[in-house]
């Protein structure tokens, strides 16, 4: 593993400062759910988007107050995705929700406490055995999610119905606008952005069909899924943070997870390809070159939303990771 470079999201700025609420305000929250009296408020840290705050009881089991800061879309398709997967993918318990900013000024929900160890930690602890446990988990339930299949790309409304891509949400003109922007062409700088034009309009035809469409994640990396041993074995205990989940390609879902592998051991990605196919239905031929290509469009958009005077160390990390897709571009084949 590469030491002394960043690594999986640790260095990432916050999209929004963490909202902070004393003991009465807690109480508030939590009284449509509970009466139970708080004995204690956590903040937990990770993440780069909204707040979760572990609210602990003498009695009863903890539970999160989850706050959401983009926008109330994020919890009403929580909600749903949370119908929808019932059990088959692991995920934090949603016992209430408030939408209404009455009581607070954004939306929240109270989750279950999704005990676990954030996989992130655990790669960056460096045992190999533990590295390959974690990946193999991830490849087994992003297989389950690409078996879950949707009738078109698009974004999910209410309910998780599907409004279809606009032709300029689409892979390839998304990519082609999102080079076209002041702020990215200021980071990437004049020589990137003709690299990165050339090499995704000589490589279109690995884009996935945008109606050939599972459900996405968005957001699949190892900063987002807790693990927990189990018969000597790391094994997910949660995939959390739904707010970006759409109907698209799981090509995507890996490229993300595999954005950090060149700075990783070998194993890493092998095991990680080894749960996907465990049950037997195989990558595209390319799928490597797919899924590079999906997470060049996923880092010109954070690169959009996250100018260089805004977010330094991501916007710069995501500049070197795009460098690194281009520099290295031939070696995306599978052998």
């Amino acid at each position: 593993m590469t030491n002394h470079e960043p690594i999986l999201k640790t260095h990432w700025e916050r999209y929004r400062d963490h909202i902070n609420i004393n003991m009465i305000q807690a109480q508030k929250l939590i009284d449509p759910y509970c009466h139970d009296v708080i004995k204690n408020l956590i903040l937990l840290s990770e993440g780069c988007a909204n707040t979760n705050i572990k609210v602990e009881f003498e009695q009863r089991q903890p539970i999160v107050v989850r706050i959401y800061l983009r926008e109330k879309e994020s919890l009403t398709r929580e909600i749903a995705l949370h119908h929808l997967l019932n059990k088959r993918i692991p995920m934090p318990e949603i016992y209430y929700s408030d939408d209404s900013c009455s009581l607070i000024d954004h939306p929240y929900a109270i989750m279950g406490f999704a005990d676990g160890e954030l996989m992130r930690n655990i790669i960056l602890s460096g045992n190999k055995n533990d590295i390959a446990d974690c990946a193999f988990s991830a490849g087994i339930y992003l297989n389950h999610l690409r078996q879950i299949k949707l009738k078109q790309g698009g974004f999910f409304q209410d309910n998780l119905e599907i409004r279809p891509f606009g032709s300029e949400e689409e892979y390839l003109p998304f990519a082609q606008s999102c080079l076209k922007k002041d702020n990215v062409q200021e980071s990437l700088g004049t020589k990137l952005v003709d690299q990165l034009n050339r090499l995704i309009e000589a490589n279109q035809s690995y884009l996935p069909n945008k109606n050939n469409a599972n459900l996405t994640h968005a957001d699949f990396d190892p900063a987002n899924m807790l693990v927990k041993k189990v018969n000597d074995h790391y094994q997910i205990s949660a995939i959390l943070d739904w707010e970006f989940a759409f109907s698209g390609s799981y090509l995507l879902d890996i490229g993300m997870f595999l954005r950090y592998s060149h700075k990783l051991p070998e194993f890493y990605e092998e095991r990680f390809i080894e749960g996907i196919v465990s049950k037997g239905e195989a990558l595209p031929v390319n799928w490597k070159k797919s899924a590079k290509l999906m997470d060049i469009i996923c880092l010109l958009s954070l690169l959009y939303w996250n100018p260089k005077s805004e977010r330094p160390k991501l916007n710069q990390d995501a500049v070197s990771l795009l460098k690194h897709t281009v520099d290295h571009w031939d070696h995306f084949n599978v052998s």
